[in-house]
């Protein structure tokens, strides 16, 4: 008996601390992107496994998923306060929302669990219970070992973004370059599949080209835009698509073939401005 409930407190112990921890990767900036589901899915498997280990408890495991999901979030938002005015004013709304979604999907695996492996039932065997052990304590890993990772991960993300858009903003910029010396018909620079022809750089989607004359298209953590219609030429423009953690280089270019890094309107029409 004693042994059994050592390992009911230990299943609340662990579901209410791997409820909070998994929250808190979604907070430190730069992110690694995690959808916004992901730890929803975590407290809602935690829950399911501690059921399948003891049905009896369900309901105080799905209490600690909710109380450690809601703390979670209050201390993240605590220890990384958002950034942006915005998202901290809005903190408290988030706060709850998530909290309910965690609590109802958690609720949905406990009832699915414990229908599944009644009280009554006979519970795994030996080996299928190191699994799920084994399984509840990687999702309890799940959070720290994303912490550990996130400046690492993102660092590499950025060096890749980083190389590839420069690889693309040089081919885009030849390959107009050659649009515009052949001349030919009108607007053929708001053209994109003329672009395309001459263009050589890692791929774009087919999508992309019939967009990137007039909006901006989005490529491995950047954005990318041709202005086709301005006064006497044309201006290429390649921006970070978030401010943190897809990129930290800004291209431009415009018919005098020099490159830059800021786009400005003046009243005439979109230049780049030297870096």
């Amino acid at each position: 008996m004693s042994v059994i409930m050592f390992n009911h407190r230990l299943l609340v112990v662990l579901t209410t601390l791997g409820s909070a921890l998994c929250w808190w990767p979604m907070f430190i900036e730069p992110r690694l992107d995690l959808p916004f589901w992901t730890p929803i899915a975590c407290a809602a498997l935690w829950t399911g496994t501690s059921t399948i280990l003891d049905s009896s408890g369900w309901l105080l495991f799905l209490a600690a998923s909710g109380l450690g999901t809601f703390g979670g979030l209050c201390l993240g938002c605590g220890i990384w306060a958002p950034s942006h005015p915005l998202d901290a004013e809005f903190a408290p709304i988030f706060v709850v929302a998530f909290t309910v979604a965690t609590v109802l999907v958690s609720l949905l695996a406990g009832w699915t669990a414990r229908k599944v492996f009644p009280p009554d039932r006979t519970r795994p065997n030996r080996a299928w219970r190191g699994v799920i052990w084994a399984l509840l304590c990687g999702c309890i890993a799940f959070g720290p070992v994303a912490l550990a990772i996130t400046r690492p991960v993102v660092a590499r993300r950025m060096a890749y973004d980083d190389r590839m858009a420069g690889e693309r903003f040089t081919s885009l910029k030849k390959a107009v370059e050659r649009v515009a010396a052949e001349g030919g018909r009108p607007n053929r620079l708001c053209d994109g599949a003329e672009i395309e022809h001459y263009y050589s750089g890692p791929p774009f989607s087919d999508e992309d080209w019939r967009r990137v004359t007039g909006n901006y298209v989005k490529q491995d953590g950047y954005f990318f835009m041709v202005y086709c219609r301005e006064k006497g030429g044309y201006t290429i423009e390649a921006n970070p698509a978030e401010e943190r953690g897809h990129g930290g280089r800004r291209f431009c270019t415009d018919e005098s073939g020099a490159v830059g890094c800021r786009v400005e309107w003046d009243r005439s029409r979109h230049r780049c401005l030297p870096c």
